[in-house]
């Protein structure tokens, strides 16, 4: 297998507040599965389409996790990409995901300390109607500008 390669390698000076990458995804049953078997969570409300249509969605959901490892594929390979360590991360689920349909992940740079070489990003996640289905903050370590020259 091929492993892909960054699409960009970004230092902190490289980074400027507003600077912001997206990603269309979309999530299907065969991922919830994957996802559980990985996680060991096979909650009935992901996979059981009688169990879910008695739940307040009236379908099944897909974990709200997979739309928050969307951010480490974006933070990890664009903005800031090559050398990045993720460092936190902070999420609140305002909507479900259901299996699908297209969301589009946002993180968008909202701070930068080159003291510490941190950067804080906005990680927003939207359904195909555009409303906002999970919101949080990221802060990540960007390549260092020394590690970056041996990198070109």
């Amino acid at each position: 297998m091929s492993i892909p390669q960054a699409r960009n390698c970004m230092s902190i000076d490289d980074l400027e507040i507003g600077m912001s990458v997206e990603k269309i995804y979309t999530i299907s049953h065969e991922d919830a599965v994957k996802f559980s078997e990985m996680s060991g969570d096979w909650n009935p409300a992901h996979h059981n389409e009688d169990y879910a249509a008695n739940s307040i969605f009236k379908q099944r959901v897909a974990h709200g996790m997979f739309s928050v490892i969307q951010f480490s594929g974006l933070l990890g390979m664009d903005l800031p990409g090559l050398g990045t360590l993720w460092l936190k991360q902070s999420v609140e689920f305002l909507r479900p995901a259901f299996f699908g349909y297209e969301y589009k992940a946002v993180v968008t740079v909202v701070a930068i300390n080159a003291e510490n070489n941190t950067v804080t990003f906005s990680t927003e996640c939207y359904d195909h109607d555009g409303n906002k289905i999970i919101i949080g903050e990221g802060v990540v370590k960007p390549i260092p500008e020394k590690l970056k020259q041996k990198n070109k």
